[in-house]
């Protein structure tokens, strides 16, 4: 271990360790001989195996300290939900109680050597027992216990000073500032192999405070690592820069900063088939100018703080190592056609998704490229239920994966169970907003989103009561992760799901309609997909801007690349006629010109379109179907049809209502009811003309006879609008 985190000289690890010991309740029994892993509270901490029943560790020969660590370190795993190999941390045992009795070593803590040296000890043990070397296996099996340990010792005799460890593990260190949710909490950071050693100190001290003052959170620091302790790193060691202010002369300041980017563009990609993308070219000097803009600002704090007074030199000059036009821009960053799935493919996709619950025994037939081929199940129903939320919902993976096991709510005067319309809203989905501080967190779904996911709360239910038969912990979120949580506090991992849709794909070979392989392991993709199916949809800017939870409609227009066309190509296939029937003498391109012109999509309806010059501004609210603006076509004679039932049913409930409330009949006069009525004059009007149309026509305001008749001054009816 680090000499940094020894106890103090002449202090020893008795007082250290007891003080560990002290932190224990009483069923973790530190003058117990014997650790049952068969017994309570043992056996909840120690992994289960169908044909071998758990270890009874002796502890004799075991230093006091160690016993104190080694207790104390079960009762933390304990209390996290996590487990251990009962049989591996055995052997472990017996090397140390060998350690602690050789006088020549006098081991006293398992904190005294590093992970490499209980390595190593471990192999010597087992080839003195047993008269060779150890299989590859032997180590796999072993390191991943005495390097947990390890590494909690490192933490809890370790300084007040978190930041300074080389390892970073937010759910085994709660003195690591991140957010109550954290999409990737159980991610590992590690600094020890960063040189030069200055810049590894420098980067653990500034993403410490960045954290803390909320410059960054934890799920940008595993990037932020890649940009500052990889590429700059290896930028630093070739041109052989030892010195924290890069330069001798201020001078030359720039030219390293140039000289750094040329680096970069020849650098190769980790997958090794080809040079860095320019996101990466452009995170990496967005990474590289933020810690020396936020190390210059801070440069006497880091100084002191690191013990390194050469931080002190740093000036202004490091806080703009590159110019405005100098940053490598992604000039293909909007979406495009290869982030949108077509309905075809994404129904092959969702029809596969069952192979994702199949057990691993069992099988599926399915056809990849016109051979039939049978794909084994990956027992993951999790993953399953996960992906077909993002389908529906089109929130961003870590969303879905982060909601609360209770995340819907009822909508006011809407009964879900009786609601028969597959379509319609029936609850308001509660997600969790990871991306964008302040932006909404909820949304209406239908009955198939309701079904999924009260279907993984049963699972949810019968996986836990599995897991802790006596007693079953409330877990924190819906999608749980499966190994090391025993207690449900730990969410499903977004790198597993992609994991398992990364093979699935692989397996498929689903092709779009231009014939490309359909990379569904890239979740965004579905975000993509929903979201220009609701623009496409007609569905206005400002409400799939909320439905996406973006704060701003320019971020919802990055989505909508394939918007345009796909409307003037649906558009243009339908003859547009006036209301009397005539061909409107505009020709159908201008006709879209119009409508588009004044950029509001609302003008673009559900059952239609609105003729409104763009000029002009609608001032009839939500009563299109009795305006002459108004045009439609064949394609939504199912929509208003069904508009039509809906709005004569609905006429039909509130005067049974009003009669039953009132004692007297809803009078025509009533002023809800003649708007209503009007709509049923319309949409029969409406119908009737498209049903009367030759097929591909279209009409315009066809429903202004529905209008209320009101005399006007003269005695006469009202005249239409003639905006």
């Amino acid at each position: 271990m680090d000499d940094r985190f020894l106890p103090a000289p002449g202090a020893g690890f008795s007082e250290a360790a007891a003080a560990l010991g002290a932190q224990l309740p009483a069923a973790f029994d530190l003058s117990a001989p014997v650790i049952d892993f068969r017994s309570a509270p043992f056996s909840e901490v120690t992994y289960a195996y169908p044909r071998r029943t758990a270890a009874r560790v002796v502890l004799d020969g075991l230093p006091e300290p160690m016993r104190h660590e080694l207790v104390w370190w079960l009762c933390s795993l304990h209390g996290g939900g996590e487990r251990v190999n009962s049989w591996a941390l055995q052997q472990w045992v017996r090397v140390a109680a060998a350690l602690a009795a050789d006088p020549k070593r006098g081991v006293e803590s398992f904190a005294c050597l590093s992970v490499e040296e209980w390595i190593g000890a471990a192999k010597r043990d087992f080839y003195e027992r047993r008269g060779r070397l150890p299989a590859r296996t032997f180590e796999q099996t072993h390191r991943a216990t005495i390097a947990r340990l390890c590494a909690a010792l490192e933490r809890a005799y370790g300084p007040d000073e978190w930041w300074r460890a080389d390892v970073w593990e937010p759910r085994r260190d709660p003195r690591i500032p991140v957010r109550e949710h954290e999409p990737i909490g159980n991610y590992r950071l590690r600094f020890a192999e960063i040189q030069p050693p200055w810049l590894r100190e420098a980067i653990k001290w500034f993403f410490a405070r960045a954290l803390e003052q909320g410059v960054l959170a934890w799920t940008s620091l595993p990037g932020y690592r890649t940009y500052l302790g990889s590429y700059f790193s290896q930028f630093l060691l070739e041109a052989g820069i030892d010195h924290p202010r890069l330069v001798a002369d201020e001078s030359e300041l720039r030219g390293v900063a140039l000289q750094f980017l040329s680096h970069l563009r020849a650098r190769r990609s980790r997958r090794g088939d080809g040079p860095l993308s320019a996101v990466s070219v452009g995170l990496s000097q967005t990474a590289v100018q933020g810690f020396y803009l936020f190390m210059a600002d801070h440069r006497h704090e880091a100084g002191k703080a690191l013990g390194d007074p050469r931080w002190t030199e740093l000036s202004d000059a490091h806080a703009r190592l590159w110019r405005a036009g100098e940053f490598v821009l992604n000039k293909n960053r909007r979406s495009g056609p290869t982030d949108y799935i077509d309905p075809e493919a994404l129904g092959r996709i969702v029809s596969h998704l069952d192979i994702l619950a199949l057990g691993r025994d069992q099988t599926k037939t399915v056809i990849v490229d016109g051979e039939r081929r049978e794909v084994c199940g990956r027992g993951d129903p999790q993953a399953m239920r996960a992906f077909l939320l993002e389908v529906l919902t089109g929130r961003r993976i870590n969303e879905i994966l982060l909601i609360d096991p209770e995340p819907l709510s009822p909508l006011p005067g809407i009964d879900a169970s009786s609601e028969s319309d597959p379509d319609a809203f029936v609850a308001r989905m509660r997600y969790r907003q990871t991306k964008i501080g302040g932006a909404p967190d909820t949304i209406l779904v239908e009955r198939e989103v309701v079904n999924i996911i009260e279907e993984q709360r049963r699972w949810l239910r019968e996986h836990l009561a599995s897991v802790n038969p006596a007693s079953p912990p409330e877990p924190r979120y819906l999608f749980v992760a499966w190994q090391a949580n025993r207690l449900g506090r730990q969410p499903y991992s977004a790198h597993t799901l992609r994991d398992r849709l990364h093979a699935l794909a692989s397996e498929l070979q689903i092709r779009d309609q231009h014939g490309r392989l359909v990379d569904f392991q890239r979740t965004h993709r579905m975000r993509h997909t929903r979201a220009t199916e609701l623009l496409n949809g007609g569905v206005p800017i400002h409400v799939v801007q909320r439905y996406l939870g973006h704060l701003s409609p320019e971020m919802t227009m990055r989505y909508a690349d394939t918007l345009p066309k796909t409307h003037e190509r649906e558009f243009l296939r339908f003859k547009k006629l006036g209301r009397d029937g005539r061909e409107l003498s505009l020709d159908p391109a201008d006709v879209y010109e119009m409508v588009q012109l004044s950029r509001h999509t609302d003008r673009i309806l559900p059952n239609g379109v609105c003729l409104l010059p763009p000029i002009k501004r609608c001032e009839r609210g939500n009563a299109c179907l009795t305006c002459d603006h108004f045009a439609t076509d064949a394609r939504h004679l199912p929509e208003l049809e069904t508009q039509l039932q809906e709005t004569e049913a609905l006429i039909e409930r509130r005067r049974a209502q009003h009669l039953q409330r009132t004692g007297r009949e809803m009078a025509d006069g009533n002023v809800w009811l003649e708007q209503r009525l009007a709509e049923d004059r319309s949409l029969v009007s409406i119908i009737a003309a498209l049903q009367a149309a030759d097929h591909g026509q279209a009409v315009r305001g066809a429903g202004v006879s529905g209008r209320a008749r009101q005399p006007d001054a003269s005695g006469g009816a009202e005249q239409p609008d003639e905006r």
